[in-house]
């Protein structure tokens, strides 16, 4: 760093005014001076020293310098150097290169002014103008009638860059300019992970021609349930050589087993515009097979193990509790309703059933006399009987046995006896008696 850069402040040390009569003489004498010298002291306050800009006319590559010189002269000597702005703002990469200001001399209206020059390296970061609005430049100078140091604030003249992207680049997103580009993946760890193990994903991309912080972020986010993500901050290294950028970017991401199962760290491709063949070449990284064990089995630990055996003597003590106080009640509540059961015309029914399957003659009419006494329609009972006594003569008859037909013909008489039996009766009376 020259000795231009290095800024300092250069102050005036001014007497006090007299008071009284000599200060009012003291006015009049600077009055005085004013009106017989009024050419004289116009001229020297009307030197100013000269700020001037240079800018590149022509559009700006995105990631590419632009080279803006500010130059100062003064008509005498800069006796501390100049402030100069730092030009720097949102999507615009600031470098002040090597002897980056500098002495220089020039002659104006025919005398020998002498100044410095200050050289930026401006790397817009994306597309579009960029305006710089309203700068100054601190200089101090020697007056030239009394070399007394004298600071003022020049205004910088206007500057404007027209940032732009080459036509085959357009569409790439993220956009990503230079002159090479390449990205190598490593990996930490076994891909055969053990639950809770852990193993590391790193990318680096190395870039030449423009900066490594144009460079987008390598490895892209996955939900994975089997995995969980720990990305790390990324690493930036910049390198400059004579005014073109270089440098590499590194991304890591380190991932923990949380199930058993297989599932990959996806593939990464990234597309960038190679500047000096103006074509758009791509790079593909490969995806990342990983097998994950299930989790082991754990045993318990004491405090698990108690409160599981409290639970299982409090659910033990329920059990045998309901048994003890249920247990008599659903027996007696079971044979009630057999009792009642047994008394049923329902159970008369089933014996009736039971019998005529069996073709039992005396059997069923035991069954038949049962549920007449219990049905409150036993004159429902007329077929069956009917069929009963015809199964009943022919058993008595020459012949040896009763067709099966007639066994038959009873049980449908026995389906239209249990139909009658549970159809809902109507205890209202009718309407018109």
């Amino acid at each position: 760093m020259d000795q231009y850069d290095r800024h300092r402040y250069a102050g005036l040390s001014a007497k006090s005014l007299p008071v009284g009569k000599s200060g009012a003489a003291a006015m009049r004498y600077l009055i005085f001076l004013m009106l017989f010298f009024p050419a004289q002291l116009g001229a020297q306050t009307g030197v100013q020293p000269q700020v001037t800009a240079e800018a590149p006319t022509d559009p700006v590559t995105v990631g590419q310098p632009a080279i803006v010189r500010i130059k100062i002269l003064v008509p005498t000597f800069m006796p501390s150097p100049p402030v100069f702005p730092s030009l720097e703002q949102e999507n615009l990469l600031v470098r002040l290169p090597e002897r980056a200001s500098g002495p220089i001399s020039e002659t104006v209206d025919g005398e020998t002014w002498s100044g410095v020059q200050r050289s930026y390296r401006l790397y817009p970061l994306q597309t579009g103008p960029v305006t710089f609005g309203k700068q100054e430049v601190v200089v101090t100078f020697a007056d030239p009638e009394t070399n007394a140091p004298t600071t003022v604030n020049v205004p910088l003249p206007e500057l404007t860059l027209d940032a732009v992207v080459p036509d085959g680049a357009r569409d790439l997103d993220p956009l990503i300019l230079a002159t090479g580009f390449a990205v190598e993946q490593q990996i930490d760890g076994s891909t055969e992970m053990e639950n809770g193990g852990a193993i590391t994903r790193r990318l680096t991309a190395k870039i030449a021609g423009t900066t490594p912080f144009l460079v987008p972020e390598l490895i892209p986010d996955t939900q994975d349930p089997l995995l969980s993500a720990y990305p790390k901050e990324p690493r930036f290294t910049e390198n400059e050589d004579r005014g073109v950028l270089s440098g590499q970017r590194v991304d890591e991401i380190v991932y923990l087993a949380q199930q058993g199962g297989r599932t990959q760290l996806p593939p990464v491709t990234i597309r960038w515009y190679n500047l000096d063949t103006n074509q758009v070449e791509s790079i593909d990284i490969d995806a990342v097979d990983l097998t994950l064990a299930p989790p082991k089995w754990q045993p318990p630990d004491a405090d698990t193990m108690v409160r599981l055996l409290a639970l299982a003597a409090a659910l033990t003590l329920v059990l045998w509790a309901l048994a003890r106080f249920l247990g008599p009640r659903v027996t007696s509540w079971k044979q009630a309703r057999h009792d009642k059961y047994q008394r049923s015309s329902d159970y008369a029914l089933d014996a009736l059933k039971k019998a005529l399957q069996t073709h039992d003659l005396s059997k069923s009419y035991s069954a038949l006399e049962m549920w007449k006494l219990r049905s409150d329609t036993p004159d429902k009972a007329i077929g069956l009987e009917n069929q009963l006594a015809m199964i009943g003569a022919a058993k008595y008859s020459s012949r040896t046995d009763s067709s099966p037909k007639d066994w038959a013909a009873a049980l449908s008489e026995l389906k239209g006896m249990k139909q009658t039996e549970h159809r809902p009766r109507n205890p209202l009376p009718p309407l018109n008696p």
